[in-house]
């Protein structure tokens, strides 16, 4: 079974672009004719990458690379768009082609041109959208999947859309909010780096010529110097290593679960990363219990959706009470990354009958809350970079100044 790359019109002569796979040409383009369209060209996708010279499959990759906009700007167009297509009635392959027509950036048409291509092949969508992770991340996926086995897909697709375009907002106003300190910090500490090699060196010496004691920052500074410059081959392999180990422990699923734990309980992104997770999750049960998804069915869909990894381990013990006939909110109860005034609502909810409705509510007060704490995170990152390029540079300042000081009185 080989992956074969075609181009293909269809009887109106519009072009269509994607992947199928076959046995053999013949019956690749058996495939492709059978979806109504003509083939214009077809070749196996492995070996034309396996015959393209290195230097020139290097060349495409950078210019791929350089060209593609960022994944976050293509998930939030691609979800708003699906989400009005999708609630003005059309099925998905219908708004897949007519977003592929689109005038839109290349790589954008290629990625709806493979996602069509993977539809019009019978394959699910969430599928087709874990082949492209920079763009659809594995929660993302589930929760696609989520409404596509719930018949919410519509739903999901809209709340979606709006999760992700206030989360890439936030980044963005983060990232200008951020902007001026950083290019400050950068700025700083090359100047800085600059008079610790070239004039803390030449104090130094004048200094010990004229039997002038250091102060303590000038001889930290110039002892941390000589033991970098000293030390310099070792630290960049150990620099290296490191980075190598943190990788490695971040892609194994038990550490990156503990490591999931501890930033829960950080005090200031612990409790905005609780809100936002439970404010999907809460979405997406609300969403499947009012199609009449029963509550452990829609548990079991929501096991992949938590990109926290804890969270994740913590429903899957929840769905496990809950089968063993516990109930929801009080099994909800002894999650510790679940909100209490969450749990508080939602057994209100389940004691009144209304566990959809309050499960909407409880949705509604985990996004407010997530959005106030994010301000609170945007607030407080200016003046927290700027306090911290502050210090740096009132210590290299004491480091220059205090020499110099510490001269005239030598030769006073």
């Amino acid at each position: 079974m080989g992956v074969f790359q075609y181009e293909a019109r269809n009887r109106a002569g519009e072009f269509f672009a994607g992947t199928v796979e076959a046995h053999d040409e013949r019956e690749a383009a058996g495939l492709i004719r059978r979806r109504g369209l003509w083939v214009a060209a077809l070749h196996l996708q492995c070996e034309e990458a396996a015959g393209a010279p290195a230097v020139s499959r290097w060349r495409q990759q950078l210019a791929g690379a350089v060209a593609k906009p960022p994944p976050a700007k293509l998930r939030v167009l691609f979800l708003r768009q699906m989400a009005a297509m999708m609630q003005a009635g059309m099925p998905v392959h219908q708004a897949l082609q007519a977003l592929a027509k689109s005038d839109a950036d290349r790589a954008y048409q290629s990625l709806l041109q493979q996602l069509l291509a993977g539809i019009l092949a019978g394959r699910p969508l969430h599928e087709r959208m874990a082949l492209h992770p920079a763009v659809f991340p594995a929660s993302l996926c589930g929760l696609v999947r989520a409404g596509e086995e719930s018949g919410s897909l519509t739903q999901i697709f809209a709340q979606l859309a709006d999760f992700e375009e206030h989360r890439y907002e936030a980044r963005e106003a983060l990232k200008s909010a951020l902007l001026y300190p950083v290019i400050l910090l950068v700025v700083s500490l090359v100047a800085l780096v600059l008079m610790a090699v070239f004039v803390l060196p030449a104090f130094a010496v004048m200094l010990q010529d004229l039997q002038a004691e250091l102060p303590w920052t000038t001889r930290f500074l110039l002892a941390l110097m000589d033991f970098v410059s000293g030390h310099l081959a070792a630290l960049l392999t150990g620099a290296a290593l490191l980075a190598l180990v943190t990788a490695a422990l971040v892609r194994d699923a038990r550490t990156r679960t503990v490591l999931d734990g501890w930033l829960l309980k950080m005090p200031i992104l612990g409790p905005l990363q609780r809100a936002s997770a439970w404010r999907i999750l809460l979405e997406l049960f609300a969403v499947m219990l009012k199609n009449g998804i029963p509550l452990t069915t829609a548990l079991a869909m929501a096991a992949d959706v938590p990109a926290n990894r804890h969270i994740a381990c913590e429903m899957k013990a929840l769905r496990a009470q809950v089968e063993s006939g516990q109930p929801f909110a009080a099994s909800l109860r002894q999650l510790t990354s679940c909100p209490r005034l969450l749990v508080e609502l939602l057994m209100a909810g389940e004691m009144t009958g209304t566990l959809d409705a309050m499960m909407e509510k409880a949705a509604a007060f985990a996004a407010a809350d997530a959005r106030h704490r994010s301000a609170r995170v945007e607030a407080l990152a200016e003046p927290v970079m700027i306090f911290v390029v502050g210090g740096m540079i009132f210590f290299f300042v004491l480091s220059i100044v205090l020499p110099l000081l510490t001269t005239m009185d030598a030769l006073m």
